[in-house]
C-alpha cells in the first residue's frame, strides 16, 4: 500500500513540475519577449518572435500573434517619423497606436434581449482627450457564470497597451480554469510579475452566478464599485483594496462575496473617471458621482443608457474636455426585466407549508400550465420546502422564487434559506433519511445547491408535462 501511495505522490509531483515548465516555456517566456518588443519595437526580429508566438497555443498564443500584427505597421511609420525628426508627431502616433491596440480587443456587446437572461450589462470606454490604457472585459464561463473585469495600466505608450492586453489574456486564462477567484488572482499576479518591467494593472475582477445571484470580487488596486439595492440610492461598497496585479511578487488576495437580489444594480469603473475635477478642484468622485447615478434612476435607464448618461454628466462637471482622461466602466443590472420570476417570503415552519402550496398554485395558473401538471410541481415544491426547514432554525425566513418557462416547457423553483452551508441533497445528518432529496432528484431535470454568506440556495428545474 505504501509503495502505491509513493508512486501516486511521485506521479502527481512529476505532473506539477511538467505543468510549471510548460507554463514557463509556452506562456511566460514568449510573453516576456513580447514585452521587450513593446519596449523597443526594433529590438527583436518580429519574424522570429512570431515563430515562437505561434507555438504558445490557446488564448495567450492568439493574443501574442494579434499583438505582433498590431505592431508590424506602426514600426514602419515610427521609423519614418524618427528619420524626419518629428518627435511630437512620433509621440502622438505612439499614443494613438496604444489606444487602438486597447480598443481593438474589447469584448463584443452581449445580447441583453434574450428572455432567459437574468442580467443586463454594458461596458464602455468613456472617451477623453487624454488617453490611457483603460479596459473592460466580460465573458461567459459556463451556463450560469459570467466573469467581469475593469481596470487600467498606468501610462499611454505602446508598451503599456501591450501589457494591458497581456493582462487581460492572463486573467481570462486563469478564470476559465474554474478555480476559486482568490487563488486565480494570486496566480495572475505571479504571472504578470514574472514578465518583469515597471508595469502593473489596477483591476477589479468579478464573478457572477447568474442563477443564485452570488457575486464575488477582488479589488486589485481598482476603484470601489457602487451598488444600488431595492431601487434605493447607490452606495459605495467599502471593501479592501489589494496591491495591483504584477506590482509585487507575492500577494495574498481575498475575495469579497455578496448576493445580488432582483433589480440590484452595480457600477464598476476605473479611477480616472472619479478623479475628474471641476474648476474648484473638486473631484467627481467626492462631489457628484453618487448623485449622478441616483438621478439616473428617474430615467429608468438600462445599462447602455446609464453609461451614456454618466459620460454626459461627467463632461459637464469637468467643463474642459481637454482635461478629461478616458476611462472604462461596466453597468450591470441583475434580473433586469425578468418578470417571469415571482417570489414570496415564508417561515421555516410546517405551519407555513400551505402558503408555499398556494403560491405554487397561483404561479402555475398565471403561467397557464395545464392543470394535470399541478400535482407534481406542487409536490416537488413541498418536498423542497421540507428539506429547507430541516436545515434551518425554526421560523427563519425562506425566500421562494418560481418561474414558468413555457417556451422551454420547464419550471424553475428556487428557495433561499440560512442553512449554514449545508447541502440538503447530500447531507443527511439532521434526521433526514435522504428520501425527499432522492425523490426530487428522480423527478427533476436538474438540482443545484449554492452556498452563500447569509442564505444558501436550492434550485430545481422540472419538466412541465
Amino acid at each position: 500500500m505504501e509503495t502505491v501511495l509513493i508512486w501516486i505522490f511521485g506521479g502527481l509531483l512529476l505532473c506539477a513540475v511538467i505543468s510549471l515548465v510548460l507554463l514557463w516555456l509556452r506562456v511566460l517566456k514568449p510573453m516576456a519577449r513580447l514585452r521587450r518588443l513593446a519596449a523597443g519595437l526594433d529590438s527583436v526580429e518580429p519574424e522570429k518572435l512570431r515563430q515562437k508566438a505561434e507555438l504558445i497555443g490557446g488564448l495567450p498564443g492568439t493574443t501574442a500573434c494579434a499583438l505582433l500584427d498590431a505592431c508590424a505597421a506602426p514600426k514602419q511609420t515610427l521609423e519614418e517619423l524618427r528619420s524626419a525628426g518629428n518627435a511630437a508627431a512620433e509621440e502622438q502616433y505612439k499614443v494613438a497606436v496604444a489606444d487602438e491596440i486597447c480598443t481593438s480587443l474589447l469584448p463584443q456587446p452581449p445580447d441583453n434581449r434574450h428572455e432567459a437572461m437574468t442580467f443586463s450589462l454594458a461596458g464602455g470606454i468613456l472617451p477623453g482627450r487624454r488617453k490611457n490604457c483603460a479596459f473592460y472585459d466580460y465573458f461567459v464561463l459556463d451556463e450560469k457564470t459570467i466573469c467581469l473585469s475593469v481596470g487600467q495600466v498606468p501610462g499611454s505608450k505602446i508598451a503599456d497597451a501591450l501589457f494591458t492586453v497581456v493582462a487581460q489574456a492572463v486573467i481570462r486564462s486563469q478564470l476559465r480554469m474554474g478555480r476559486p477567484l482568490a487563488e486565480a488572482m494570486s496566480d495572475i499576479n505571479a504571472q504578470l510579475y514574472d514578465l518583469g518591467g515597471r508595469n502593473s494593472a489596477n483591476v477589479l475582477v468579478c464573478v457572477l452566478n447568474t442563477v443564485s445571484g452570488r457575486f464575488s470580487f477582488v479589488n486589485a488596486g481598482g476603484s470601489l464599485p457602487l451598488l444600488m439595492r431595492n431601487e434605493e440610492d447607490y452606495e459605495w461598497l467599502d471593501t479592501p483594496v489589494y496591491a495591483p496585479l504584477g506590482a509585487n511578487e507575492s500577494v495574498s488576495y481575498r475575495s469579497e462575496v455578496m448576493r445580488l437580489n432582483q433589480g440590484d444594480r452595480l457600477f464598476l469603473y476605473t479611477a480616472d473617471l472619479g478623479k475628474l475635477t471641476n474648476r474648484n478642484g473638486e473631484e467627481f468622485k467626492d462631489r457628484e458621482f453618487q448623485s449622478v447615478l441616483n438621478r439616473s434612476r428617474s430615467h429608468s435607464d438600462g445599462a447602455e443608457e446609464l453609461l451614456e448618461f454618466v459620460q454626459i454628466e461627467a463632461a459637464a462637471f469637468c467643463g474642459n474636455r481637454d482635461d478629461m482622461m478616458s476611462s472604462a466602466a461596466i453597468a450591470l443590472e441583475y434580473n433586469r426585466g425578468n418578470s417571469a420570476f415571482t417570489f414570496t417570503l415564508v417561515r421555516a415552519s410546517t405551519e407555513d407549508a400551505p402558503f408555499v402550496t398556494e403560491f405554487m398554485r397561483k404561479t402555475l395558473e398565471d403561467g397557464k400550465v395545464a392543470p394535470k401538471a399541478f400535482a407534481m410541481q406542487i409536490l416537488l415544491a413541498e418536498e423542497l420546502f421540507a428539506l429547507c426547514c430541516r436545515f434551518c432554525e425554526a421560523n427563519a425566513d425562506i425566500k421562494v422564487e418560481c418561474a414558468v418557462k413555457r417556451e422551454e416547457h420547464v419550471l424553475h423553483l428556487r428557495m433561499f434559506a440560512p442553512m449554514d452551508g449545508n447541502n440538503p441533497f447530500t447531507d443527511y445528518g439532521r434526521g433526514s433519511d435522504g428520501s425527499a432529496a432522492n425523490y426530487i432528484r428522480t423527478h427533476t431535470k436538474r438540482v443545484t445547491f449554492e452556498a452563500g454568506i447569509d442564505r444558501d440556495m436550492l434550485e430545481i428545474v422540472s419538466e412541465l408535462t
